[in-house]
């Protein structure tokens, strides 16, 4: 009777354990992405790499015992509503953190809130570099990762002469500071800068200016729906020289929505392409078309978005206790994967990260070049 007494009494102890652990909070991620709007080609690649990490995580028991929650919101691009919507997530869902948004200027705008809140911020896309904050961490390819190798290659390849089009916000200005900064450095030349508004219907004009430069590279810093339309366009201006454009931003979505005549040769430097073979890479798009489907597009955007969530994880577990202050002091040093697919956390809440230059051929999009592991300097100092 002694004996069956204590058996009972032990399978009603890991009963209750098992109970209380299942029964554990979901620790609750606001993501305030554009799911709509020029950018929804960025927030929808982004959504989808949280939403796939957050299923592997969950699958495998969450952090701490808790399972993660994705609490998602539309900013349909517009940084006013990122504000509101932000706001909402804190004040009334509780979220312990924020994921995004996709522009620069959405960003400034949500990471007020954050701060005001201190509420860490987690952001996966690229951006003009040096919007350093305790409660900020940027997956992000900033001028110094991309800009700064690009340059010499093309001068050797394509030839001195670059013209730089662009956006008329925040990240496309500071990219076009930092191109002409490095093609002075090189001894190179630019012979034409310019920015445009949202929503181009006919770019004639700016290849006549283009042409009439008598450029060999064209910097382009005009991603989503323009960009598109802007190299479809081009494809069927009549150029006097032969033209190299870099297309920055330019991933595997292109595929789906420009012609491949209007794509070959394009190049667009990247920290992830989806062609490149080697584990971390092929498993990474393995899992996510297992997870969206085989002719889903995987890009750059999932993927950091993906990674967010386990350095988020990675955080949380080596501060041992749901407390945002020390998950923030435990990020500095993290690190996922190794070779050349390896990501590092650093203390100004940015990253080094292994880069490629990968060009449009055939009508896919292969790595012509690896670049390495680029360390773009501190992000605290100031310019």
């Amino acid at each position: 009777m002694g004996t069956l007494y204590k058996t009972c009494l032990v399978l009603l102890t890991f009963l209750l354990i098992a109970s209380c652990s299942a029964q554990k909070e979901p620790i609750k991620i606001g993501v305030v992405l554009p799911l709509t709007g020029p950018f929804e080609i960025y927030g929808q690649q982004g959504l989808n790499g949280a939403l796939l990490a957050v299923e592997d995580i969950n699958q495998r028991g969450g952090v701490l015992g808790h399972p993660i929650e994705l609490v998602v919101r539309d900013n349909q691009t517009d940084p006013a509503l990122s504000v509101r919507l932000s706001r909402e997530l804190i004040q009334i869902e509780d979220v312990f953190a924020l994921l995004g948004p996709v522009s620069s200027a959405a960003r400034y705008a949500m990471f007020d809130v954050a701060n005001q809140f201190k509420i860490p911020m987690f952001y996966g896309i690229d951006y003009e570099g040096r919007h350093y904050n305790r409660y900020l961490v940027c997956y992000s390819t900033v001028p110094e990762h991309y800009v700064d190798p690009v340059i010499p290659y093309l001068i050797e390849r394509s030839g001195d002469r670059f013209y730089i089009f662009g956006y008329d916000y925040i990240w496309p200005h500071r990219m076009s500071e930092r191109i002409v900064a490095e093609v002075n450095r090189a001894g190179g030349k630019i012979s034409g800068r310019e920015f445009t508004a949202f929503n181009i219907k006919d770019y004639s004009a700016v290849f006549e200016r283009i042409n009439q430069a008598e450029t060999d590279n064209l910097m382009l810093i005009l991603p989503g729906a323009d960009g598109f339309r802007f190299l479809e366009q081009m494809a069927e201006f009549k150029f006097s020289k032969p033209l190299k454009t870099v297309a920055f931003a330019a991933d595997e979505t292109y595929l789906n929505t420009v012609k491949p005549s209007a794509l070959e040769g394009v190049i667009s430097p990247l920290h992830f392409v989806s062609e490149r073979q080697n584990p971390v890479f092929s498993r990474f798009v393995e899992r996510y078309r297992e997870r969206y489907g085989e002719s889903a597009s995987v890009t750059y955007a999932s993927k950091s978005h993906y990674d967010l969530i386990f350095f988020f994880k990675g955080a949380l577990e080596k501060a041992g206790e749901m407390d945002r202050e020390r998950m923030l002091d435990a990020l500095e040093g993290l690190t996922l994967y190794s070779g050349e697919s390896k990501v590092t956390l650093r203390g100004d809440n940015h990253f080094n990260l292994p880069m490629f230059l990968a060009e449009y051929q055939s009508n896919r999009l292969n790595v012509t070049k690896a670049l390495g592991t680029i360390y773009p300097d501190d992000q605290r100092k100031v310019d």
